[in-house]
């Protein structure tokens, strides 16, 4: 940390009350952020309709199909769209990861001076609890992705000693997520990482934290494999706007896994999570409503997985319904010894979804 340039003082320029919004039980949470309290609206992603009790799975599919093509020039003019460049070379709408707001060097040199002084200042915004604490977590997550082992380490203690606290459910979850990865040189700790997401995930409703312990639940690290509970988690992230929760609970509804298969409502989900800046969804969802026979975009080149629309069509009854697909990372259910197979393809799903 030492090694760091110094610089002016400037947080005010970067921790503006202007840049959060209180929720009634006191979070902050950046109003620019896609950690939203509010839901996408529907009417810019979903294309929803009646649903008869008699319509099949591939009904559905084709109404939402159509549905979307009839979106696609918005969607080409939204996301600066070109078959060439696989939706994901320029945009305009922008790519988002967790945390968004990680300071760059130069703002972190000037970060740090300004944390020696909240709490301490006779100047009312470096007093502001709120203000300290957004400081400190950004703090925090910019030292853990330098270099430095000693940086590193003091981005993880900042950051442990704002999650212990329990009110702050940034640090809670990111803490986890540090603890998972092993990150600051520790040891890799899958099950105390999920007691990090899942207590932010019940006291705060944090999407992040609700995402986290849905992806443990998908590949049983930490936790027992629980596909149904990965997709109500998947799910509750995506109603607050989260577009790696959206991906996810596209992916599964497509796959079958935990729930029961549909495509249809499988594209919508993957339209959100390219409305909410996922590249990867756009990608994917413009591979299906401007398919060319043969061509492969981004990295999706597996057809029935690319298109949907050929996806597992030979597997439905004879009412027309797709059933739930037995899928489980066991060789047997409930016991016996892991599917590296299916755990590395969940992992690499995972990976995808990340990659917003």
């Amino acid at each position: 940390v030492s090694s760091l340039p110094r610089g002016p003082s400037v947080a005010s320029s970067y921790l503006s009350d202007t840049t959060a919004t209180t929720t009634k039980d006191g979070r902050f949470i950046p109003v620019n952020s896609f950690l939203s309290t509010k839901h996408p609206s529907s009417s810019h992603a979903l294309c929803e309709g009646e649903n008869s009790a008699e319509e099949t799975e591939s009904q559905r599919f084709e109404r939402a199909l159509a549905c979307h093509r009839s979106r696609i020039s918005s969607y080409r003019q939204k996301w600066e769209y070109t078959p060439d460049s696989a939706a994901t070379t320029s945009t305009k709408t922008p790519s988002r990861s967790w945390p968004d707001d990680v300071p760059s060097n130069e703002e972190l040199s000037w970060l740090l001076e300004d944390v020696k002084y909240c709490g301490r200042s006779t100047n009312k915004l470096r007093s502001d609890k709120g203000y300290c604490d957004r400081l400190r977590f950004r703090v925090a997550s910019a030292l853990l992705v330098q270099f430095d082992e000693e940086s590193q380490k003091v981005g993880f203690e900042m950051l442990r000693t704002l999650a212990e606290r329990g009110d702050h459910p940034d640090a809670m979850v990111y803490y986890g997520m540090c603890l998972n990865d092993g990150r600051a040189n520790i040891a890799p700790n899958s099950d105390e990482a999920v007691c990090w997401f899942k207590r932010c995930a019940d006291i705060h409703e944090h999407p992040q934290g609700q995402y986290e312990l849905g992806v443990a639940f998908y590949t049983g690290e930490g936790v027992i494999e629980d596909e149904e509970e990965a997709v109500r988690l998947f799910r509750l992230a995506s109603e607050q706007g989260h577009p790696a929760a959206c991906y996810m609970l596209g992916d599964c509804l497509l796959d079958g896994i935990g729930v029961d298969m549909d495509r249809g409502m499988a594209l919508d989900w993957l339209v959100r999570a390219a409305e909410l800046g996922h590249r990867g969804a756009r990608s994917r969802v413009m591979a299906v409503l401007h398919k060319i026979e043969g061509e492969d975009y981004d990295g999706f080149t597996d057809a029935s997985r690319q298109t949907l629309i050929e996806h597992t069509a030979l597997t439905a009854n004879k009412e027309g319904q797709i059933p739930r697909r037995k899928t489980t990372l066991r060789n047997v259910v409930g016991g016996g010894s892991r599917n590296l197979v299916e755990l590395a393809r969940r992992q690499t799903i995972i990976g995808k979804s990340r990659k917003s």
